[in-house]
């Protein structure tokens, strides 16, 4: 929305929020779009509406808004056409995405796997000012495996071009994707780290939809996991409390096939880390020569 003023975007935001276009439904208003949470998962963007209200007297901002979100709302609801058309191009524009268990996707997509507790991976359909998630009957008309194919080719396009990176602490932040890079993090290592296997898997934080933080455990590394560990809980909460987008403050242990997963391993508290190993982390943290303790 850089468009508008930041008086401005909040008054888009204020007017948004009080639209009765979405009479009967349940939003959030974020920074850059409107999160509808009910009666079924819905997200619509701001770019090209502040567009318009840039160039329009604000006495007509309110009917503008309006009518924008009801043609929004219309168009993504009941014109499902373009999830329906071919295939070959629904599948340009599949990702694979993540949704917190309480967004009520499951209520439309029973596919929904939950890779962690909170945490679920569902298919994604993008449009130019909207992002909605695939239902049952979408996934029965183009195929699971050609919809998750393609969705984790999608995603990988999303890695942001830089990142920073410290003592081993990679933040990556760039579209509304970045987050669910989480599901191809084999990938994501070996392109940002050219680490072509990390048989010790790695911590992970996807603070916001926005926002990727990981680090890669290594063999006798001990001043290096458990600095590691704390720092990606620092930054893990202090994102996850700073964005409209959020998806989990905790830390997860990412492990490779056979096991594969991810595994709660702690929060960061404000004070430090608040840990809760299982028996399979305190080995991995003995198998690469840590002395350690829990909280």
């Amino acid at each position: 929305m850089h468009l508008l003023t930041t008086a401005q975007q909040d008054r888009l935001r204020h007017l948004a929020r009080r639209s009765p276009a979405f009479i009967g439904m349940r939003i959030v208003v974020h920074d850059d779009h409107v999160e509808v949470v009910h009666p079924e998962p819905l997200e619509l963007g701001f770019e090209s509406l502040s567009a318009t209200l840039a160039g329009a007297p604000t006495g007509e901002w309110a009917d503008l808004v309006d009518e924008h979100f009801r043609r929004a709302v219309v168009l993504a609801t009941a014109d499902g056409s373009d999830v329906e058309g071919p295939t070959d191009v629904v599948l340009q524009r599949t990702y694979l995405r993540l949704a917190t268990s309480d967004s009520g996707v499951s209520e439309v997509a029973s596919y929904a796997a939950e890779i962690t507790p909170g945490l679920l991976q569902v298919f994604a359909f993008d449009r130019p000012d909207s992002i909605v998630v695939m239902k049952d009957e979408h996934v029965l008309r183009h195929g699971y495996d050609q919809l998750y194919d393609a969705g984790a080719e999608n995603l990988a396009r999303e890695l942001p071009d830089g990142y920073y990176e410290a003592d081993g602490v990679y933040y990556l932040q760039g579209s509304d994707y970045v987050g669910s890079l989480v599901l191809i993090v084999p990938w994501v290592i070996e392109a940002v780290t050219a680490v072509a296997e990390a048989p010790h898997g790695a911590l992970v934080a996807m603070p916001a939809r926005d926002q990727f933080i990981f680090h890669v455990i290594r063999d006798r590394d001990t001043a290096g996991v458990l600095a590691a560990l704390d720092e990606v809980g620092r930054l893990a909460a202090e994102c996850h409390a700073n964005s409209a987008y959020q998806l989990s403050s905790r830390v997860y242990w990412w492990r490779p096939l056979p096991a594969g997963g991810l595994e709660t391993v702690g929060h960061h508290n404000g004070a430090g880390m608040v840990t809760y190993y299982s028996d399979d982390f305190e080995d991995l943290l003995f198998t690469v020569g840590l002395e350690h303790g829990t909280d």
